[in-house]
């Protein structure tokens, strides 16, 4: 697996490691890399999925099962890195609490993108 650069060491993904990105007017892990803890080509990878997520849209619309779901993996051939990104919807109103219960985020075999 490719090192992760971090301020104060080398360190290596680990199967199971969990990463929460967040956006707020005080932390922006987005354009930060994490601050410094992904390599920048396994970021390249997955940057376009995260950035989905975190504006709350589709990350594979008909791609996977969820659409709030993606499986991606580094460019790096000799050390491919598979990444599961999730987003999680955390409503901020009681209004937007009701919206998420309501809402279906499945994506069927019918509904599948075919090419």
């Amino acid at each position: 697996m490719w090192p992760i650069q971090s301020p104060d060491r080398v360190r290596f993904f680990k199967p199971g490691d969990t990463f929460v990105l967040k956006r707020t007017e005080k932390q922006d892990d987005f354009y930060h890399l994490m601050n410094g803890r992904f390599c920048g080509e396994a970021w390249d990878a997955i940057s376009r999925y995260i950035s989905a997520a975190l504006q709350g849209g589709s990350i594979m619309y008909k791609w996977t099962n969820d659409e709030r779901m993606m499986i991606a993996c580094c460019h790096d051939g000799t050390r491919p890195v598979i990444f599961k990104i999730e987003r999680i919807d955390i409503p901020e109103t009681e209004e937007e609490k009701e919206w998420l219960e309501k809402q279906d985020f499945s994506n069927r075999a019918q509904d599948a993108y075919t090419g």
